[in-house]
């Protein structure tokens, strides 16, 4: 099954910095996840990360991969990684970000779980020069290399705010559990009393009636 949704980012024509966006969903086993990512004609970046949330899960299943315009693969995760990052240059239109979970995965385990993926999605535009193509000279190589190794910095930066993103979903999911937990043992603590004093009780009455037809004899 194919579900398809669109990212529209071409607000990035008016912004220099980039545009991006985050998300965590539940991919249903033998679903693919498809989002479109239309990025402006200029060249671009488009670069982001993926992240299992389910820890107790293994990740085999799973295949996170991105599409150009063209429909031609730009990159995939690897075999059983549970996260991973990307960065490639895009020449624009229309990308496809895809999640899938069992599809492409032969499996004898009988695995069909879903599983929950958070993933970021970042477009900014392609490296400027620091000056004229045409002018040459060292400064403008090494203006060009502080300005990469910037880019290559804040998206570094970025991919640590959204796993600090995806552990704050983790907590909650823990959470939600831990309370859950806590309920059941609630509710079967409360049973076991009930039971055992309406066993206690029983016995009460039990030796009360028999030391009273005792004494009658």
């Amino acid at each position: 099954m194919l579900i398809l949704a669109t990212l529209f980012l071409s607000p990035l024509l008016l912004l220099p910095t980039g545009v991006s966006a985050s998300f965590s969903m539940v991919v249903e086993h033998g679903v693919e996840e498809c989002f479109v990512i239309r990025a402006p004609k200029e060249k671009s970046i488009i670069s982001g990360n993926y992240d299992q949330l389910d820890d107790e899960l293994s990740a085999d299943p799973l295949r996170v991969t991105l599409f150009d315009a063209d429909e031609k693969k730009l990159w995939s995760s690897p075999l059983g990684a549970p996260e991973g990052t990307f960065s490639v240059a895009s020449t624009g239109g229309r990308n496809m970000l895809c999640i899938t979970n069992g599809i492409e995965y032969d499996d004898d385990t009988g695995d069909e779980d879903d599983r929950t993926v958070g993933f970021a999605i970042r477009v900014r535009p392609a490296t400027v020069r620091a000056q004229d193509d045409n002018v040459e000279g060292p400064d403008t190589r090494v203006m060009t290399n502080l300005i990469e190794m910037s880019e290559d910095l804040l998206d570094d930066f970025q991919d640590l705010n959204d796993h600090q993103a995806y552990l704050k979903v983790r907590e909650a999911e823990h959470r939600d559990l831990t309370e859950a937990t806590y309920s059941r043992i609630v509710r079967w603590t409360v049973l076991e009393a009930l039971v055992l004093m309406a066993i206690a009780g029983g016995q009460v009455m039990y030796l009360k009636k028999f030391f009273e037809q005792k004494r009658y004899l």
